[in-house]
């Protein structure tokens, strides 16, 4: 039997399933998709540990610690997960009162291995060296590697088709007309991608995501027209790769 309770708080479908998929391993689980309900979840049930996204609708994970902190609940491990800061920042989310902070895209061992350094107190926990190609591949399969090491392959499959998903309804955004009313949207989904793709070790995405949203940002229209079709390529090139893929059969 399971001996352990993580509340999953994210209000990103693909990150909060895979979450849920790799602590469910372990762990039992209840989820959140915004700060409000993580709060009201933390009031009614005692979790052993809170993974917090920072940057949610209606109330933000900061906010929503702080909340759980104020509870009768509130004193387990809180743990920030966050997109939009590095290792630098870890210090700030301290002292804003978290109890430790991870960085998306997420490296699934690290992930395991953090969140029982705070179940096993005291003890050392391992530190995951991967190593990085000089060029990006199509799927890293050291990142496959060590999310079927907890998981499923029907498991991690769904989440694969997840991505491949979004992937698609980017496409379909871009096609209608990206630099107009739909900009703003598209930057956003741009984000969510490149931190999804990161995640599953879909390295062309996450890099040709990040560049389009990098140049999005500063303005610059022409190269971001450019880099549009750059990802486009990566996204379909990924998406017949997984077709192709025989890791995930029976």
């Amino acid at each position: 039997m399971k001996s352990k309770n993580v509340l999953i708080v994210d209000d990103n479908d693909l990150n909060r399933k895979l979450f849920e998929n790799l602590v469910g391993q372990l762990y039992e689980f209840q989820s959140a998709q915004n700060g409000l309900e993580a709060v009201e979840k933390a009031s009614q049930f005692p979790f052993d540990l809170i993974l917090m996204d920072i940057q949610m609708p209606q109330m933000d994970g900061i906010t929503a610690m702080k909340k759980i902190r104020q509870s009768s609940h509130g004193s387990c491990p809180i743990l920030a997960v966050t997109a939009f800061a590095d290792e630098g920042d870890r210090q700030t989310f301290l002292d804003q009162g978290f109890d430790d902070f991870i960085t998306k895209p997420i490296r699934p061992r690290d992930f395991i291995v953090t969140i029982q350094s705070h179940f096993k107190k005291g003890s050392q926990a391992d530190t995951l060296v991967v190593s990085t190609p000089s060029e990006p591949v199509i799927l890293n399969k050291t990142t496959l590697a060590q999310l079927l090491k907890y998981n499923s392959k029907e498991g991690i499959k769904k989440v694969y088709q997840d991505l491949i998903l979004e992937c698609e309804e980017l496409l379909e955004m871009m096609e209608a007309d990206p630099l107009k009313e739909k900009f703003p949207e598209l930057l956003e989904k741009l984000h969510t991608l490149k931190g999804n793709a990161g995640t599953l070790g879909a390295e062309k995405i996450y890099q040709s995501s990040h560049a389009c949203e990098s140049i999005g940002i500063q303005g610059r229209i022409a190269d971001f027209v450019e880099n549009l079709k750059n990802l486009k390529n990566d996204i379909l090139e990924f998406s017949g790769f997984f077709n192709r893929e025989t890791i995930f059969e029976p």
